[in-house]
């Protein structure tokens, strides 16, 4: 069988959908997989070795069209779109595969003809699992998202390391997508800042702060002021240059955001600062999640939040570092 996996965006969510590819593959591995993303996306999902081939979809309808003759011309036995977007709905319509699985919603199933019930299990990649029941895959098996890099990227980074005088270190990243209202889902800088101060500190380590674009830079140097030697990146790094940072640091910082997710890939040590979600990481060894305990919490909603975020505006350093404090220092992971 021959099965195309759709998710083009966001960069997040593709990384969480890779794992669909590694239980195809462990299932049924006689089983050919291709991923369609976008190209922005390409270097999430690009040397993975459960992913036979991928196809990159550019923006423009033009491109999107290109992209229907091409999904067309592969002759996919089986389309599962994780997301539903107006393109990969489209993408799916058109493609004459014979089985077109998604999740089941109240409105525009005809794009499909094999829909499945979603139920929420704690954590969004195990949900989307049971899309795989669509081609007749029930594993039990529980998978993680995975990204690989280059031993290029690798390098790149040990020399920047090198050229830095950066020893061991530990990740922070402070941001997160700026859209509407999110930019409001952190913990206050100040309060974020004087944890990393802290943390350094506490193991001797040097902080590391990092940013996905230049706009962000503003907010990762006012992090880096609390810390006595944090070390504020001079540009932001590659996908696959932050996949190779994780894999090397002693633990990573942040909030329910993409670089979050890198370092879950990576098996490092992951801390995340959660709000008003749930279900977005699962916590184990590795990753510990960070909530202020609020009655509200999880809401799910922080577009209608009355309260200011509290969850995550309320949240102190202190009161942080203590939660964190046993899975850092105490755990046998």
């Amino acid at each position: 069988m021959k099965v195309l996996i759709i998710q083009v965006r966001q960069l997040g969510d593709v990384l969480l959908s890779t794992p669909l590819a590694e239980a195809i593959k462990y299932e049924k591995p006689e089983y050919e997989v291709h991923f369609l993303t976008s190209d922005t996306a390409y270097d999430i999902v690009s040397e993975n070795p459960y992913i036979d081939k991928i196809l990159a979809l550019k923006k423009g309808i033009a491109n999107e069209i290109k992209t229907i003759k091409n999904v067309i011309s592969e002759h996919y036995d089986a389309i599962i779109d994780v997301q539903r977007t107006g393109r990969s709905k489209r993408i799916t319509l058109f493609s004459f595969a014979k089985t077109k699985v998604a999740f089941k919603r109240p409105k525009e199933n005809f794009y499909y003809n094999t829909l499945i019930e979603y139920k929420a299990r704690g954590y969004t990649v195990f949900d989307r699992m049971a899309l795989l029941k669509g081609i007749g895959i029930n594993t039990k098996k529980k998978f993680m998202p995975k990204l690989f890099f280059f031993k290029e990227d690798m390098q790149k980074v040990e020399e920047y390391l090198k050229t830095e005088r950066i020893g061991k270190f530990f990740i922070v990243a402070p941001t997160v997508r700026q859209t509407k209202n999110r930019i409001r889902q952190i913990m206050p800088i100040s309060e974020l800042g004087k944890l990393t101060g802290l943390l350094e500190q506490k193991t001797g380590l040097k902080p590391i702060v990092v940013y996905g674009v230049e706009s962000e830079r503003s907010i990762a140097v006012e992090v880096g002021k609390y810390a006595k030697n944090a070390h504020v990146i001079k540009k932001p790094f590659s996908i696959k240059e932050f996949a190779a940072l994780a894999n090397l640091s002693s633990f990573f910082i942040g909030h329910n955001s993409f670089p979050a997710h890198v370092s879950v890939s990576q098996n490092a040590k992951t801390v995340v600062i959660c709000g008003p979600k749930r279900g977005w990481f699962v916590e184990n060894k590795n990753t510990f999640l960070v909530y202020k305990g609020l009655p509200c919490q999880p809401c799910n909603s922080p577009e209608s939040c009355t309260l200011n975020l509290l969850c995550y505006t309320s949240l102190k350093s202190d009161e942080v570092f203590k939660k964190i404090s046993p899975f850092l220092f105490y755990s046998s992971s």
